[in-house]
Order: C-alpha cells, then sequence, then structure tokens
C-alpha cells in the first residue's frame, strides 16, 4: 500500500512539474491563459495515465481504463476553470501583482484539479 501510494504521489509530482512547465512556458511566449492551460493538462494527462498505468499500479494500459481516466480529468478540469474563475474574482487586479495574476490563478486551479482527481480516481477508476 504504502509503495503504491510512494509510487502515485511521485508520479503526481512529476506530471505537476512538467504541466507546469507547459502552462508557463506557452503563457510567457504569448499563448492565452486558457489555452496554455488546456495544452499543459492535456501533455500531463497522457504522461500520468500511461505512468500511473505502468509505474504505480503495475497495469496494462486498457481502454476501459483510459475513457475511465479521461472522464476523470474532464470533470477535474471543469473544476480548474472554475477555481481560476473564483480566484479572479476573489483577488483583484492590484498593481504589484498584475504580472502574477496569471500565474498564481493556475497555481490555484492545479490545486483543485489535484484534490478532485485523486479522489475520482481513488474511487472510481483505480478501484
Amino acid at each position: 500500500m504504502w509503495v503504491v501510494l510512494s509510487k502515485y504521489i511521485i508520479v503526481g509530482l512529476a506530471n505537476t512539474l512538467l504541466t507546469m512547465i507547459v502552462i508557463i512556458a506557452l503563457t510567457y511566449y504569448g499563448i492565452g491563459l486558457y489555452v496554455a492551460n488546456a495544452s499543459g493538462y492535456v501533455v500531463g494527462i497522457i504522461f500520468s495515465f500511461i505512468l500511473n498505468s505502468v509505474f504505480t499500479f503495475s497495469a496494462t494500459l486498457s481502454f476501459t481504463k483510459l475513457l475511465k481516466f479521461l472522464v476523470v480529468c474532464f470533470i477535474s478540469y471543469l473544476v480548474n476553470l472554475i477555481a481560476m474563475k473564483v480566484f479572479f474574482l476573489l483577488c483583484p487586479n492590484k498593481m504589484h501583482l498584475a504580472e502574477y495574476r496569471i500565474y498564481l490563478a493556475q497555481f490555484w486551479g492545479m490545486g483543485f484539479y489535484t484534490i478532485t482527481g485523486f479522489i475520482l480516481n481513488k474511487m472510481w477508476v483505480m478501484k
């Protein structure tokens, strides 16, 4: 149990780092906030599905598991978008934070995405 949990955490951290790098790089190079966000998550989803299936759970890649995983990712992504919108509503555009606001919104959304994904994957996809 602890070995699987440790592997899940390692994959999650690597996935988060990769997703964050893609989002920040695309945002930095002028790609819109939501396109950068979606692109980062697509890269992260593919990475996460393969690594969690093969490395974390030592399972064969299956179409059924992929479909369930994608449903969870979609739900988690909607939660991410809602969380970013709420962030912008709760954190007004202050001059000293204006240039960092979009990055902070991404981190905020990532937290909600991760929590939602973990709960749904544990209770449904990997059950």
